[in-house]
């Protein structure tokens, strides 16, 4: 068989199977390929791929994200008459060195934002040390021990405010209506924000999800906050909703949108790999904490919180969670 000869020298794994799983053919790449897979690892990765909704309506699926044991397959899917012609691409590699470059990447931003941080202690540290010393030689004037107290409250904030992204988040779960949500705090910005413009595009379809309520409230803020900000509370803010087609974090179509763009210029390039560090800020009088919360209450929801570009943050948030509501 002249096709046959074809795909047995395709470098990629090539297997064809029936409605019922059965595998009718495969190429050598996919026989060298499975070897290193159990017989269930195999029967349960072909259920997951006849599980994809479009192939009942008999359309063709590429580029489709499955996970398999400790690798990442990118899964193209033909339907042929009674049966299925599935092709996988091996892409664990580049999975790994894009985790590496990232974590290369986290490494030196976590290295200068300890010696900000360093910085910013050895203000009120500095303070405290001149003000006992001259309280030392100066016993009665205890007007100073106000301002020693005041420093110590201002290392005891930094300290709170780190400690609290490492806590564990106990999250009060319930089905939420997303949209009350943001209209509660859209409603609330309107009022005092009165050159700002938002415009809200919304997925009436959208189901409800499985969130806590305040918290989830003040990831919104937070954003719808952050935009005005980046407009100098002069411009346009725009809302849209829907369900995520991202490829890669919602292959499954499992997972809601919440995008919040403003008409400003955007996070430079430079820093869009350190806003969601604690204590990195580009504002004179920020402590850098809000966006770092909002992305820890988002992961605690089994979320992503990203910048997309294009002045653009985007929420994604599972429809359906399994979460207890004292842990994560």
């Amino acid at each position: 068989m002249h096709e046959k000869e074809i795909l047995d020298n395709f470098q990629e794994p090539i297997v064809v199977i029936d409605k019922d799983k059965n595998i009718v053919y495969s190429n050598s790449a996919f026989d060298s390929y499975i070897s290193y897979f159990s017989k269930n690892d195999i029967i349960n990765l072909l259920k997951e791929i006849l599980s994809i909704k479009y192939l009942e309506e008999g359309l063709s699926v590429k580029n489709y994200l499955i996970t398999l044991n400790n690798s990442y397959l990118l899964v193209d899917v033909y339907p042929f008459e009674d049966m299925y012609i599935i092709l996988l691409k091996d892409i664990t590699r580049l999975v790994k060195l894009e985790e590496e470059l990232k974590k290369e990447g986290t490494l030196t931003a976590v290295s200068k934002f300890l010696i900000q941080l360093f910085h910013d202690i050895k203000g009120p540290i500095t303070g405290i040390k001149a003000a006992t010393e001259y309280l030392k030689e100066n016993p009665d004037e205890l007007d100073l021990l106000d301002d020693i107290i005041y420093e110590v409250n201002k290392i005891q904030n930094y300290i709170n405010q780190l400690s609290s992204l490492s806590k564990p988040l106990k999250l009060n779960l319930s089905y939420q209506n997303i949209h009350k949500l943001i209209d509660k705090v859209v409603k609330k910005y309107e009022k005092v924000y009165k050159n700002v413009k938002f415009i809200k595009l919304y997925d009436p379809s959208l189901p409800d999800i499985y969130v806590d309520k305040e918290k989830m409230t003040s990831v919104i803020e937070n954003l719808v906050k952050n935009a005005i900000e980046a407009i100098d509370q002069k411009g346009e803010i725009t809302i849209q909703t829907g369900i995520s087609f991202d490829s890669v974090f919602s292959p499954r179509m499992n997972k809601v949108s919440i995008k919040i763009k403003d008409s400003g210029k955007g996070v430079p390039q430079e820093i869009v790999d350190k806003i969601f560090l604690p204590h990195f800020t580009t504002k004179e009088s920020g402590s850098g904490v809000g966006l770092a919360n909002a992305y820890n209450i988002v992961k605690s929801h089994k979320g992503i919180l990203r910048y997309i570009g294009n002045s653009t943050f985007e929420i994604l948030l599972p429809i359906r969670i399994e979460v207890e509501s004292n842990n994560i």
